[in-house]
């Protein structure tokens, strides 16, 4: 097994769970996404645990990336403190995807998964129909389970809850994530990195590191200076949300051109 959590805290309690089981070895460890690309595939593990919300990387493009690079990819299982990526997860061939905080429960059951197929030597061969009806029946799970949430945010002290769907752009305000409706700012407690994880990833874009933006509710695209763009949103003050140029081609993508 090999796990990639940018939190040492999280890879240590991850450690000792899977240590747990008599058949698994940890056999190393990444904090970041590059790490991992450039350790795993010398390490030939038959496992990765790997944490969809790295500080460099997006954990779903690092296991895409590791099924491109390796001959004999190993088996990945996502893990995030949120259900919201698990569709994105399973569209890379992920064999499972965990929930923080974890337990020794669920992780026997991932572990189980793995088993089937990547047996130890002299038990039964991988059995491929058994994991793909697995995956299809997590999906299902998955996709019934997710509702839109409610967001919870402050206003005159009170706490109220915005459909994601009434969310025009999302900002940084300070230390914390502020969002804006067509007419209204609320505050929240969340990071912009924890806000973005509990919305909807075909429904809002990271545009910028201090921008998040609700495609639905994008009015117009207009180019800016060296190859970035900005956003105009459909609310009172037709504000401009900036793009950044690394995801100018991902936003285009994701935008159909």
């Amino acid at each position: 097994m090999f796990i990639v959590d940018d939190e040492a805290p999280a890879r240590a309690e991850l450690r000792y769970l899977l240590e747990q089981f008599s058949d698994v070895a940890v056999i190393g460890e990444a904090e970041s996404g590059e790490e991992a690309l450039e350790l795993i595939p010398d390490a030939e593990p038959d496992a990765v645990f790997l944490d969809i919300h790295l500080h460099d990387r997006d954990g779903v493009d690092v296991g895409q990336d590791l099924l491109e690079l390796m001959v004999q990819p190993p088996v990945i299982i996502f893990a995030s403190a949120y259900e919201i990526h698990a569709v994105r997860a399973f569209e890379t061939e992920a064999v499972d995807y965990i929930v923080k905080p974890f337990s020794e429960h669920r992780l026997e059951k991932t572990i189980n998964r793995v088993r089937k197929l990547r047996p130890l030597p002299g038990s039964e061969a991988a059995q491929q129909p058994y994991l793909e009806m697995q995956l299809q029946s997590l999906l299902q799970t998955v996709l019934q389970d997710q509702q839109p949430r409610r967001i919870p945010v402050e206003r005159n002290g009170k706490i109220m809850l915005i459909d994601p769907n009434d969310i025009v752009y999302a900002t940084v305000d300070g230390r914390y994530a502020s969002i804006h409706t067509e007419e209204e700012q609320y505050a929240t407690s969340f990071t912009l990195q924890e806000l973005e994880s509990r919305l909807s990833p075909k429904q809002f874009f990271r545009t910028h590191r201090a921008f998040i933006a609700n495609l639905y509710r994008t009015a117009e695209l207009v180019p800016w200076f060296k190859g970035a763009l900005y956003l105009v949103m459909q609310d009172a003050q037709r504000t401009e949300v900036p793009v950044s140029r690394n995801v100018v081609k991902e936003l285009k993508k994701r935008l159909g051109f």
